[in-house]
């Protein structure tokens, strides 16, 4: 292999405890939910638990929630700081302190798709005027907060605009910082922005290295500086993302209704409402397609649904063929293949459910689907074919490819629009769980399923999934593959392949309802194995050990 060595757990096991490092995590974002935030908060809590000193910056406005903070603060826009809380007692043998970044005039995001108070708009959408104030009011807070809080090395997430400042804060105090790229930026922001792509060139010739979680996003970022390859190869190595395998436990089928019980005791609700369901269908009924694009100030994204406990009485966790989606309802994510081929599934799992969780301004297209051919409705369920992939807010656009292809075999069209009105109840959505609900139902899946049509960086649902002790799926391509690859030592290539789901929009829906249906079929428990995999192999605790090796290499260690 050219460039830095990539580590994995044979090439580096457990050994001598490392010395303890003062780290900065700088990631500028939350702490809870999309992909890095979680990535953030559970590395962060790993690297207290194993006796360093981490500093995480960024716009978690509930620090409270942090349960691993041992302090935090909030920065003002000049750099002035306010404590939040000092000295709190936890259990971790490291220090954690969370710093709260001021927001500028812009509130910068790759992907207008969410939620978002104040004056949101997308980095590209930005002009320079606003980059510029956006860039220099960070350098100067982050500054600040490196001189008031000393590290002997600063990891910054992203390659927008976190690089970028790091290269001039810790410029300024000599403080070595390392990159760790996350897909979404490369794709939304960096390829399609020549500013930011010469942001971050400028960054990376400044670091002191790339710890990088696969090589699917190295190549990214190789495919985007073709002139700098064998520099990049050189200052950069492999690192996967990690799971916090005791935030989830596998459970016997015999005792999922217990689980299950436990989150409805938890009183979960405050998302969407049954009355904001029943208003859509009938908006669509009436011929409002546009009706799917009218809901995302209706009710709070961020929440389970206010009806979710009576939802999960619905689904036979027990007895059923339970299929789960976790994450963000985007048309990247692919969902809508798998809603299309549902009825194939159910023709030969009859007991077969979908369950999904997760928030986006896409989910009324989805339900739309649902209820398209629960209804038999073939002029919605051609507007949304056509349409699919113009109804949300990304790169895409046009018909759904795959879902048309498939709908164009007339013996495919007809059976879906002939499903029936029992359609509806064979799909569940739930709204957004975070992990201490969702621990309660990801174990009592069978098969999780993450479906995508745009790259996926890291695959750490893929780890998620077999900490739950469920056998995901995923789409064949980016990191999804990658994850999938390195399963086949511990499962076999034959199943690792029925793992895969197909990406050739002319076979994908059919492929990916008949390798669903297959593995619905074989009950086979499989939970011990995977659960024994997600241990040894993808436990944070061998991700932190992983990545204080290469900060002592890049030289970030005293």
């Amino acid at each position: 292999m050219v460039g830095k060595r990539s580590l994995s757990l044979v090439e580096c096991p457990p050994g001598k405890e490392a010395p303890p490092i003062r780290i900065a995590l700088y990631h500028g974002w939350e702490l809870i939910g999309s992909g890095s935030n979680e990535y953030t908060r559970y590395f962060a809590r790993s690297l207290a638990a194993a006796g360093h000193e981490v500093h995480v910056l960024c716009r978690e406005e509930q620090v409270e929630r942090i349960d691993f903070a041992t302090s935090a603060y909030r920065w003002s826009r000049d750099g002035r700081r306010e404590p939040v809380f000092e000295g709190r007692p936890v259990e971790p043998r490291g220090r954690c302190t969370i710093h709260v970044l001021p927001h500028g005039e812009v509130r910068p995001v790759f992907v207008t798709d969410k939620q978002r108070a104040g004056n949101v708009k997308a980095f590209k959408e930005m002009s320079d005027a606003e980059v510029t104030a956006y860039r220099e009011m960070n350098v100067r807070v982050v500054t600040e907060v490196l001189r008031a809080h000393p590290v002997d090395i600063l990891h910054a997430n992203h390659v927008v605009l976190q690089p970028t400042v790091a290269a001039e804060a810790c410029g300024a105090l000599g403080i070595p910082f390392i990159i760790y790229p996350h897909g979404s930026a490369i794709e939304y922001t960096v390829r399609p922005d020549p500013r930011f792509k010469a942001f971050l060139a400028g960054a990376i010739e400044r670091c002191a290295g790339l710890i990088i979680g696969s090589d699917e996003v190295r190549n990214r970022i190789l495919e985007l500086y073709p002139e700098r390859r064998e520099a990049i190869l050189e200052k950069s190595q492999i690192i996967g993302v990690g799971v916090d395998t005791s935030l989830f436990e596998p459970v016997p089928r015999s005792e999922r209704d217990d689980a299950i019980a436990r989150l409805k005791a938890a009183r979960p609700g405050g998302g969407k409402t049954a009355a904001l369901e029943v208003e859509l269908r009938q908006r669509l009924d009436a011929g409002e397609l546009e009706a799917a694009l009218a809901y995302h100030e209706a009710y709070v994204h961020a929440a389970p649904d206010e009806g979710v406990a009576e939802k999960v009485e619905r689904v036979p966790w027990r007895d059923g063929a339970i299929l789960l989606f976790v994450g963000a309802l985007t048309v990247g994510k692919g969902l809508q293949s798998v809603i299309a081929g549902l009825p194939r599934v159910l023709a030969k799992v009859p007991d077969a459910h979908l369950v999904i969780v997760g928030s986006g301004r896409y989910r009324e297209v989805l339900e739309a689907l649902v209820h398209a051919i629960a209804t038999g409705n073939r002029g919605l369920l051609e507007q949304l074919t056509a349409r699919g992939n113009d109804l949300d807010r990304t790169h895409l656009s046009g018909a759904w490819a795959d879902v048309s292809a498939y709908l164009a075999r007339g013996e495919s069209l007809e059976a879906t629009l002939a499903a029936g009105a029992g359609f509806a109840e064979h799909v569940h959505f739930l709204g957004r769980l975070n992990h201490d609900l969702l621990r309660f139902v990801f174990p009592c899946a069978d098969v999780a399923l993450f479906p995508s049509v745009i790259p996926e960086a890291y695959p750490l649902v893929l780890m998620e999934s077999l900490s739950n002790g469920v056998l995901p799926t995923a789409s064949n391509f980016s990191g999804f593959a990658e994850g999938l690859d390195q399963l086949v030592p511990d499962l076999g290539q034959a199943r690792v392949e029925q793992m895969r789901l197909p990406m050739d929009a002319a076979v994908r829906v059919q492929g990916i309802a008949d390798r669903l249906a297959g593995l619905l079929s074989d009950r086979r428990d499989w939970s011990a194995e995977l659960r024994a995999i997600a241990t040894a192999r993808y436990d944070w605790a061998i991700r932190v050990e992983q990545m204080v090796g290469a900060y002592e290499e890049y030289g970030g260690v005293r």
